[in-house]
């Protein structure tokens, strides 16, 4: 495994309060960094490993009769129906909800 230098920026009160975080720690701000970021790399991984299990297990169906019997009657918004994925998403990704700006 080779390393890579990479240069970025932080908010001046983010890199005192690692800095301190890493020298109580005993461990240079490099360390810190390098160890934070690994963290973060891993939780996301072992998350979409998770997840993509679980999803493996069931079919659409199943997860729409499961939603069927534990949903409150009259409490589904349209953006929450399953039969609406093919309607197109705002850019941002996200579908507003009804009666909300």
């Amino acid at each position: 495994m080779s390393n890579t230098k990479i240069q970025f920026r932080l908010p001046e009160d983010m890199k005192d309060a690692a800095m301190r975080q890493a020298a109580e720690s005993g461990i240079s701000m490099n360390l810190f960094v390098a160890t934070a970021v690994a963290a973060r790399v891993g939780a996301r991984a072992e998350a979409e490993r998770y997840f993509t299990a679980r999803g493996s297990r069931t079919t659409p169906a199943r997860a729409k009769a499961l939603l069927m019997r534990l949903g409150t009657p009259g409490a589904v918004q349209d953006d929450d129906r399953l039969d609406s994925a093919d309607d197109p998403a705002p850019p941002s990704g996200r579908r507003p909800r009804p009666g909300v700006a």
